[in-house]
């Protein structure tokens, strides 16, 4: 019965004041006006690459190879989580596998290449690259 009478509250959206160009949850000011917040509403996508796509672009420049640009993507792969280091701490990061036909210095294509790439959780930010391991 107590559940039930609790179930109301959450339904409700929350009360917000605009304070210049930020929000609050008190009053910043005697002119501050409320706004309401459905506890619904979900923040907006940010803009930008991520995942498959962030790899194939920023992850090849960062792979060190002699001609990034001219690199032919041949596939990028999820391929779940794993720890690593960054930042001297054990961080979670999802796992690509880029496979790609880099050029060589001399602008012929060298042959078929596959490299890992480590982006963030949310999956906006290159952590590392390297060779896969085994």
């Amino acid at each position: 019965m107590f559940v039930f009478a609790l179930l109301p509250c959450w339904a409700h959206a929350e009360q917000l004041y605009r304070c210049g160009n930020t929000y609050s949850q008190t009053p910043c000011a005697a002119d501050a006006t409320a706004k309401k917040l459905p506890s619904s509403a979900a923040p907006d996508a940010a803009a930008g690459l991520q995942g498959e796509a962030l790899c194939a672009t920023e992850g090849v420049l960062r792979m060190g190879v002699p001609d990034p640009e001219g690199a032919r993507i041949i596939s990028v792969t999820k391929l779940g989580t794993e720890v690593i280091q960054y930042a001297d701490k054990p961080t979670a990061a999802r796992k690509f596998a880029v496979r790609l036909n880099p050029r060589n210095a001399h602008g012929g294509y060298g042959g078929e290449q596959v490299f890992n790439c480590f982006l963030s959780e949310d999956g906006r930010r290159v952590l590392a690259v390297g060779n896969p391991r085994p």
